[in-house]
């Protein structure tokens, strides 16, 4: 993400500073965590997606539900690369670039439209024994939440895969280390696993984000307890993957992101059929929608999925806000339509 941060520091305009934060009212708030972890005060305030036409919700295969920007004056909050849900899906998890792991209670209303959140927490991501992350190990990228309440979190500088127990406070239990390819310890600094998901079969699919194999297409892995084999994903147009989430009928979305000096930052989602995921496979997916400015979005890298008791397939999409100033924790909500050609 280094590069990505100092060119966009060198192409900020104030009109996209100003046009970033159109705030449109005041929706969400927060209270006090009585878990362990320390509590964390988070502002949820709505804001236009489409600034030019603020009522618009249609975007490709998605609806949008809810858009927010969260705001916070502890300086530990942002940075938020990696985010899940519980089983229920009225819990947030997030990690974050500096080390950090939060949690929130999502607010939604009687239409599973997410309306706020509250009850923030935060909490120092440990090593296996026991200290703080510091240093090379606190870059946190991506999170998936265990059937049984343990949280799987992906690192990169040092690239890792930690498995945290399932705990009354989140993450307060000593990770253990994951099995992960050996080669793994040979992808860039800032291009190891970004994207990571639990399929419904119980294997784990994860994908780098700058990891090239000779063809220029990326490294990603299948892993179970039986194997880990290898398969790749083909990045295209200056995309690369940032997330992924399995849906319960197998298929997987991918989100990407894309930063260039003359547009700015866009985001892209994918799918990737269920039956594509095999030994060897090399995966592309289908887009569902490609989002650029002056539409109000960032630096999109988490995702998540809940699957209401109506069969719909609602999207959560958090913003690594790189803790500078011109950028924001944006969160957003969406419908998805898989019907849509």
């Amino acid at each position: 993400m280094a590069n990505l941060v100092i060119a966009w520091t060198k192409t900020i305009r104030v009109r996209r500073v100003l046009s970033w934060v159109v705030i449109v009212g005041l929706l969400g708030g927060c209270m006090v965590h009585t878990t362990g972890s320390e509590s964390l005060r988070v502002q949820a305030k709505a804001v236009a997606l489409d600034p030019e036409q603020p009522e618009r919700t249609r975007f490709g295969a998605l609806t949008l539900l809810s858009s927010f920007v969260l705001q916070a004056d502890d300086k530990r909050f942002g940075g938020l690369s990696g985010v899940d849900l519980d089983a229920s899906g009225d819990t947030l998890f997030a990690v974050s670039d500096r080390g950090y792991g939060l949690s929130a209670r999502l607010i939604h209303d009687k239409t599973g439209r997410l309306t706020g959140a509250d009850h923030w927490s935060i909490a120092p991501l440990k090593t296996p024994s026991g200290k703080q992350v510091r240093r090379r190990m606190i870059d946190a990228e991506a999170i998936v939440q265990e059937r049984d309440g343990a949280w799987l979190v992906a690192f990169e500088n040092r690239h890792r895969i930690w498995r945290y127990p399932p705990s009354p406070a989140p993450f307060a239990a000593l990770p253990e280390p994951v099995q992960v390819p050996g080669v793994l310890s040979q992808a860039p600094r800032n291009g190891g696993v970004e994207s990571m998901t639990r399929l419904p079969d119980g294997r784990l699919f994860v994908l780098t984000e700058e990891f090239e194999n000779a063809g220029g297409s990326l490294k990603g892995w299948l892993i179970s307890e039986a194997r880990t084999v290898e398969v790749s994903y083909l990045a295209s147009d200056g995309f690369s993957p940032t997330d992924l989430a399995a849906l319960s009928q197998g298929d997987v979305l991918v989100l990407e992101r894309r930063f260039r000096r003359t547009s700015g930052v866009a985001i892209r989602l994918r799918r990737i059929p269920g039956s594509q995921l095999q030994p060897g496979a090399r995966l592309h997916g289908r887009e569902l929608v490609s989002l650029h400015m002056p539409l109000v979005i960032d630096n999109f890298e988490g995702l998540a999925v809940r699957e209401s008791p109506q069969g719909e397939i609602l999207l959560y999409l958090i913003s690594d806000d790189n803790f500078k100033f011109f950028q924001q924790t944006l969160l957003f909500q969406f419908r998805l339509d898989l019907s849509d050609p």
